[in-house]
């Protein structure tokens, strides 16, 4: 089956939390490996309490598996865990193999196993990884290659690991087909067995074309016995038959669709297709108007703290998983999105993919679960709103008197005085999604309301001409308007900090009203002038980055309107009328650079 929406992307919405740091039921420590089951069920191995939790598809215990008679097995160092089409639990661990002919103390060999057990946890065998276990007195001296420790009854005993690393640090890679074959990876080798344990075959990693070391970060098998594994070094995906023989690879490095940054997770889907999960990050800052705080939980700082933004910077982050086809082709991502001021985003890391396709991330400080499922509705937690709302109120008085006049009273009759008072309101509204990890939309109002009064008072002789004599006191109000609508889509062309890039279009309509009046305050005196200003003008642009440090702009811009003015003297006569009209056209061509 594949998806029908080949080119739309999923995200993920919060379903549960379930786990936490402890020792009790449904509670682990630091190290822990996670599998399902075809039904839900969570299977978590706990390194450090040396136990494994089956917990159901809400979270809750079920039941454990610990060592409870050595004789029959020992959890030592129990890793990576699978489950079975029949419910058969397999776990990756060693084992004491004794080595016949030796006196004691007992020599052993510890030697990588796989634990089994049934659907209700009950022990059924462990069986031996590997081929042929050494004789350590044919390597040398054991004095000097065993380790101390105790046998099955407690006695004093030598240990030998087998292999060429030491227990601490060799990592397994576990997975079991719908057949209940198992498939172990230690150190580039594949080591099959059948549902019953039994060595089947052995194989090493390789592809023909690039050879070279696989880092083999996890790997899963389809129905078919189809064995895939991500290369973290390589960036890549490999794909085995259920012989071992190399079929195909498919990615490279990079963060665009069919590459990968480091894969960590690979996932057989019940639908047939591949969910690869790699380490590439999209980041997405916007600057808002609001001043940084102190202690900022992203680190930003504030202005006088080693040299931070001076504004708050809200993040988002994002984490995309890749679903693929058995055959490689690309199919879709899950896009996974964070908000890194929310405190429930905070310290997650992804831990685990079901065969639903549901995704399981662990917080690396409480050691809680939070299960997130596949969505088509994104919008929903996508929307950043930003509002901004100013208002001022401005008084001014101005007092102006002839320094040469030294008769006059300045305090009380200076030869001018005005007195001013504005009221001003900037509002600002940005509502921005995120498409995905590439598209940002914005759409903005902003609103500028502007209300000026103010009265002028002339304290010289009346002016006086043939027409008669006339006070020139006077008020003038003056109310201004400008509201602009602007929509923006920008792209990040590259996320790399190296080779960042971005381009965007943006469109804006934009309305100007502007209305002035002026009038004699003496009834005596009709002096009047009004005048009257209604400008449109909308446009759009587009800028683009044409390597990291020049950007190309191009801008269109159309303005239409007209404005009016009427003037009456002193008595009332009209003295002075018109306008004009606006019709216009503009572009802009810009580079701007540094270099």
């Amino acid at each position: 089956m594949i998806h029908s929406v080949a080119i739309a992307h999923q995200e993920i919405g919060f379903v549960q939390e379930f786990g936490g740091k402890g020792e009790g039921e449904g509670e682990f420590a630091e190290t822990v490996f996670m599998a399902f089951d075809r039904q839900g069920g969570i299977y978590v191995t706990d390194n450090k309490h040396q136990r494994i939790q089956k917990l159901d598809s809400d979270g809750l215990f079920q039941f454990e598996i610990q060592t409870t008679d050595m004789k029959q097995f020992r959890l030592i160092d129990p890793t990576d865990i699978d489950v079975g089409a029949d419910g058969t639990i397999a776990v990756m661990d060693w084992m004491l193999i004794k080595l016949a002919g030796t006196e004691p103390p007992m020599v052993f060999n510890l030697a990588p196993c796989v634990h089994r057990f049934d659907a209700d946890g009950r022990f059924i065998a462990s069986h031996p990884v590997g081929v042929g276990f050494p004789n350590p007195y044919g390597q040398g001296n054991p004095a000097t290659t065993a380790l101390p420790g105790l046998d099955a009854d407690g006695n004093y005993a030598l240990i030998v690991p087998v292999g060429g690393k030491s227990l601490a640090r060799r990592s397994f890679l576990l997975s079991v087909d719908g057949q209940g074959n198992i498939y172990v990876l230690d150190e580039g080798k594949i080591y099959k067995l059948d549902a019953n344990g039994q060595p089947v075959k052995t194989y090493s990693l390789f592809q023909p074309e690039a050879g070279g070391v696989i880092d083999a970060a996890d790997m899963t098998v389809d129905g078919k016995g189809n064995l895939y594994v991500v290369d973290k070094q390589a960036h890549r995906v490999l794909k085995y038959d259920a012989e071992g023989n190399f079929i195909q690879s498919f990615g490279e490095y990079g963060d665009k669709a069919r590459q990968f940054v480091s894969p960590v997770l690979i996932t057989v889907c019940d639908d047939g297709t591949l969910l690869v999960a790699d380490e590439a990050k999209y980041k997405k800052d916007s600057v808002s108007q609001l001043p940084s705080r102190q202690y900022d939980p992203v680190g930003v700082g504030s202005p006088n703290l080693y040299g931070g933004f001076p504004y708050r910077i809200f993040r988002t982050r994002f984490r995309r998983v890749q679903r693929f086809t058995a055959s490689g082709a690309y199919v879709g991502k899950i896009l996974i999105r964070f908000d890194r001021e929310d405190e429930n985003h905070a310290n997650l890391k992804l831990k685990a993919i079901d065969y639903s396709g549901n995704f399981y991330f662990i917080n690396t400080e409480t050691l809680k679960f939070k299960k997130f499922v596949p969505t088509r509705a994104p919008i929903r937690s996508a929307f950043q709103t930003e509002v901004k709302l100013r208002y001022t109120f401005d008084v001014e008085d101005i007092e102006i008197d002839n320094q040469d006049d030294l008769d006059a009273d300045f305090f009380n009759r200076a030869d001018f005085d005005e007195r001013a008072v504005a009221n001003v309101v900037d509002a600002k509204v940005t509502f921005a999604y995120d498409l995905n990890e590439n598209f940002r939309l914005s759409i903005s109002n902003t609103v500028t309301f502007f209300r000026l009064f103010y009265t002028d008072f002339f304290r010289a002789r009346d002016f006086e001409d043939f027409r008669g004599i006339f006070n020139q006191d006077d008020e003038s109000i003056q109310t201004f308007i400008d509201d602009r609508i602007q929509v923006d889509l920008n792209l990040i062309r590259d996320h790399s900090p190296y080779r960042y890039r971005e381009a965007g279009v943006f469109a804006y309509f934009n309305v100007i009203r502007n209305d002035f009046t002026n009038d004699a305050l003496d009834p005596r005196n009709f002096r009047f002038f009004d005048f009257k200003a209604r400008i449109s003008d909308w446009g759009g642009g587009i800028r683009y980055d044409l390597g990291t440090a020049v950007r190309l702009r191009f801008q269109l811009a159309h303005f239409i309107g007209y404005n009016r003015y009427t003037y009456f003297d002193e008595v009332d006569i009209l003295y002075a009328t018109g306008g004009q009209e606006v019709d216009d056209t503009r572009a802009l061509l810009r580079i701007d650079g540094s270099f």
